[in-house]
Protein backbone atom coordinates (compact mmCIF):
# COMPACT_ATOMS: atom_id res chain seq x y z
CA UNK A 1 0.00 0.00 0.00
CA UNK A 2 3.28 2.51 0.70
CA UNK A 3 4.39 2.01 -2.36
CA UNK A 4 1.16 2.94 -4.56
CA UNK A 5 0.11 6.20 -2.47
CA UNK A 6 0.54 9.03 -4.32
CA UNK A 7 1.93 11.74 -1.47
CA UNK A 8 1.75 15.22 -1.49
CA UNK A 9 3.96 17.85 0.18
CA UNK A 10 2.78 20.91 1.60
CA UNK A 11 5.75 23.46 2.07
CA UNK A 12 6.56 26.84 2.33
CA UNK A 13 8.23 29.83 4.24
CA UNK A 14 6.73 30.30 7.81
CA UNK A 15 3.95 31.28 8.41
CA UNK A 16 2.22 30.86 4.87
CA UNK A 17 -0.19 28.04 5.41
CA UNK A 18 1.21 25.10 4.93
CA UNK A 19 -0.31 23.79 7.58
CA UNK A 20 -3.35 24.32 7.14
CA UNK A 21 -3.87 23.41 3.66
CA UNK A 22 -2.44 20.19 4.56
CA UNK A 23 -4.98 19.78 7.01
CA UNK A 24 -7.47 21.18 4.36
CA UNK A 25 -6.55 18.99 1.98
CA UNK A 26 -7.22 16.04 3.69
CA UNK A 27 -9.94 16.63 5.20
CA UNK A 28 -11.72 17.79 1.50
CA UNK A 29 -10.78 13.97 0.26
CA UNK A 30 -11.98 12.37 3.52
CA UNK A 31 -15.32 14.17 2.73
CA UNK A 32 -15.85 12.03 -0.75
CA UNK A 33 -15.74 8.36 1.51
CA UNK A 34 -15.31 5.17 0.92
CA UNK A 35 -11.35 4.51 0.31
CA UNK A 36 -10.93 8.30 0.76
CA UNK A 37 -12.25 8.31 3.83
CA UNK A 38 -8.98 6.81 5.60
CA UNK A 39 -6.95 9.57 4.19
CA UNK A 40 -4.21 10.92 6.31
CA UNK A 41 -2.48 14.13 7.07
CA UNK A 42 1.20 13.68 8.00
CA UNK A 43 2.22 16.76 10.69
CA UNK A 44 5.54 18.41 10.58
CA UNK A 45 7.93 16.81 12.73
CA UNK A 46 10.54 19.76 12.65
CA UNK A 47 7.53 21.85 14.52
CA UNK A 48 7.68 19.39 17.67
CA UNK A 49 11.44 19.03 17.45
CA UNK A 50 11.84 22.74 17.71
CA UNK A 51 9.27 22.50 20.91
CA UNK A 52 11.29 19.79 22.55
CA UNK A 53 14.76 22.26 22.18
CA UNK A 54 13.29 25.48 23.14
CA UNK A 55 11.90 23.36 26.32
CA UNK A 56 15.43 21.63 27.13
CA UNK A 57 16.89 25.29 26.88
CA UNK A 58 14.11 26.67 29.63
CA UNK A 59 14.89 23.66 31.54
CA UNK A 60 18.64 25.12 31.98
CA UNK A 61 17.38 28.61 32.08
CA UNK A 62 13.94 29.73 32.81
CA UNK A 63 12.43 32.55 30.59
CA UNK A 64 14.74 31.81 27.52
CA UNK A 65 12.50 32.64 24.31
CA UNK A 66 13.05 31.11 20.72
CA UNK A 67 15.71 33.58 19.76
CA UNK A 68 18.09 32.03 22.26
CA UNK A 69 16.84 28.16 20.74
CA UNK A 70 20.74 27.00 18.14
CA UNK A 71 20.21 24.53 15.49
CA UNK A 72 23.52 22.46 14.23
CA UNK A 73 24.15 20.66 11.35
CA UNK A 74 23.63 17.04 13.04
CA UNK A 75 19.98 18.52 14.16
CA UNK A 76 18.79 18.27 10.73
CA UNK A 77 19.20 14.58 9.21
CA UNK A 78 17.43 13.89 12.54
CA UNK A 79 14.71 15.90 11.35
CA UNK A 80 14.24 14.51 8.33
CA UNK A 81 14.64 10.75 8.78
CA UNK A 82 11.86 11.06 11.22
CA UNK A 83 9.84 12.98 8.66
CA UNK A 84 10.64 10.17 6.60
CA UNK A 85 9.51 7.57 8.77
CA UNK A 86 6.37 9.01 10.36
CA UNK A 87 5.33 9.98 5.97
CA UNK A 88 5.89 6.06 5.52
CA UNK A 89 3.90 5.11 8.58
CA UNK A 90 0.63 6.55 7.57
CA UNK A 91 1.35 5.35 3.77
CA UNK A 92 0.70 2.00 5.11
CA UNK A 93 -2.58 3.20 6.39
CA UNK A 94 -4.33 5.31 4.91
CA UNK A 95 -6.14 6.35 1.74
CA UNK A 96 -4.51 5.84 -1.86
CA UNK A 97 -3.43 9.73 -1.42
CA UNK A 98 -1.15 11.08 1.57
CA UNK A 99 -0.94 14.37 2.65
CA UNK A 100 2.24 15.80 4.37
CA UNK A 101 3.33 18.88 6.56
CA UNK A 102 6.72 19.38 4.80
CA UNK A 103 9.20 16.82 3.37
CA UNK A 104 12.86 15.62 4.14
CA UNK A 105 13.22 17.78 1.12
CA UNK A 106 12.20 20.86 2.40
CA UNK A 107 14.18 19.99 5.37
CA UNK A 108 17.29 20.95 3.27
CA UNK A 109 16.10 24.39 2.79
CA UNK A 110 15.80 24.69 6.30
CA UNK A 111 19.07 23.90 6.82
CA UNK A 112 20.38 26.47 4.26
CA UNK A 113 17.69 29.30 6.25
CA UNK A 114 19.64 28.62 9.79
CA UNK A 115 22.87 28.00 9.10
CA UNK A 116 23.33 29.09 5.30
CA UNK A 117 25.00 26.16 3.89
CA UNK A 118 23.98 22.74 2.21
CA UNK A 119 23.60 19.54 3.76
CA UNK A 120 25.23 16.47 2.30
CA UNK A 121 23.67 13.77 5.07
CA UNK A 122 19.93 15.75 4.94
CA UNK A 123 20.14 15.99 1.07
CA UNK A 124 20.33 12.01 1.13
CA UNK A 125 17.56 11.51 3.06
CA UNK A 126 15.48 13.63 0.50
CA UNK A 127 16.96 12.25 -2.30
CA UNK A 128 15.17 8.42 -1.09
CA UNK A 129 11.61 9.88 -0.85
CA UNK A 130 8.92 8.76 -2.84
CA UNK A 131 6.60 11.97 -2.69
CA UNK A 132 4.86 12.56 -6.20
CA UNK A 133 3.74 16.81 -5.96
CA UNK A 134 5.02 19.53 -4.22
CA UNK A 135 2.53 22.33 -3.67
CA UNK A 136 4.73 25.61 -2.29
CA UNK A 137 2.35 28.19 -1.05
CA UNK A 138 3.81 31.68 -1.53
CA UNK A 139 4.18 34.35 1.24
CA UNK A 140 2.54 36.89 -0.61
CA UNK A 141 -0.91 38.23 0.82
CA UNK A 142 -0.32 35.89 4.22
CA UNK A 143 0.29 37.57 7.16
CA UNK A 144 2.80 36.43 8.91
CA UNK A 145 2.01 35.60 12.84
CA UNK A 146 4.30 34.63 15.34
CA UNK A 147 3.24 31.94 16.99
CA UNK A 148 6.35 32.03 19.38
CA UNK A 149 8.84 29.62 17.18
CA UNK A 150 9.00 32.11 14.29
CA UNK A 151 11.55 34.81 13.47
CA UNK A 152 11.85 34.68 9.92
CA UNK A 153 9.44 37.14 8.49
CA UNK A 154 12.17 39.33 6.57
CA UNK A 155 12.70 35.95 4.89
CA UNK A 156 10.00 34.46 3.79
CA UNK A 157 10.78 36.06 0.04
CA UNK A 158 14.15 34.27 -0.14
CA UNK A 159 12.65 31.21 1.06
CA UNK A 160 9.93 31.11 -1.19
CA UNK A 161 12.35 32.06 -4.68
CA UNK A 162 14.54 29.41 -2.90
CA UNK A 163 12.23 26.88 -2.52
CA UNK A 164 10.92 27.32 -6.12
CA UNK A 165 14.37 27.37 -7.61
CA UNK A 166 15.39 23.96 -5.54
CA UNK A 167 11.93 22.28 -6.86
CA UNK A 168 12.41 22.99 -10.17
CA UNK A 169 16.16 22.71 -10.12
CA UNK A 170 16.06 19.01 -8.54
CA UNK A 171 12.69 17.94 -11.59
CA UNK A 172 9.86 18.05 -8.81
CA UNK A 173 6.30 18.62 -10.24
CA UNK A 174 5.43 21.70 -8.50
CA UNK A 175 2.69 23.48 -8.44
CA UNK A 176 2.55 27.31 -6.26
CA UNK A 177 -0.55 27.90 -4.44
CA UNK A 178 -1.38 31.79 -4.30
CA UNK A 179 -4.44 33.80 -3.63
CA UNK A 180 -6.78 33.41 -0.44
CA UNK A 181 -7.31 30.13 1.28
CA UNK A 182 -10.18 29.26 -0.52
CA UNK A 183 -8.70 29.68 -4.21
CA UNK A 184 -5.42 28.04 -2.81
CA UNK A 185 -7.67 25.05 -2.11
CA UNK A 186 -9.13 24.72 -5.51
CA UNK A 187 -5.47 24.92 -7.36
CA UNK A 188 -4.40 22.54 -4.77
CA UNK A 189 -7.52 20.16 -5.51
CA UNK A 190 -7.28 20.58 -9.46
CA UNK A 191 -3.59 19.28 -9.13
CA UNK A 192 -4.32 16.44 -6.99
CA UNK A 193 -7.10 15.28 -8.76
CA UNK A 194 -4.86 15.61 -12.52
CA UNK A 195 -2.01 13.35 -10.65
CA UNK A 196 -5.15 10.50 -9.14
CA UNK A 197 -6.34 10.70 -12.94
CA UNK A 198 -3.06 9.97 -14.50
CA UNK A 199 -3.02 6.41 -12.46
CA UNK A 200 -0.17 4.37 -12.12
CA UNK A 201 2.81 3.86 -14.07
CA UNK A 202 4.29 0.59 -13.58
CA UNK A 203 6.65 -1.52 -15.33
CA UNK A 204 5.61 -4.43 -17.74
CA UNK A 205 5.98 -7.82 -16.01
CA UNK A 206 8.99 -9.93 -16.37
CA UNK A 207 8.49 -12.60 -19.24
CA UNK A 208 7.49 -16.48 -18.09
CA UNK A 209 10.10 -18.13 -17.46
CA UNK A 210 9.88 -21.53 -19.72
Amino acid sequence: RAALTRRIVVLGAESTGTTTMALALADHYRRRGGIWARTRCVPEYGREYSELKLAELRAVRPGADWSEVAFHTADFPVIAQRQAELEEEAARAGSPVLFCDTDAFATTIWHERYLGTTSAATGEIAARGRQHLWLLTDHRGVDFEDDGLRDGEHLRPWMTARFLAQLAHSGRRTVVLTGPHEERLATAVAAVDALLAEGLHLTDPLPERR
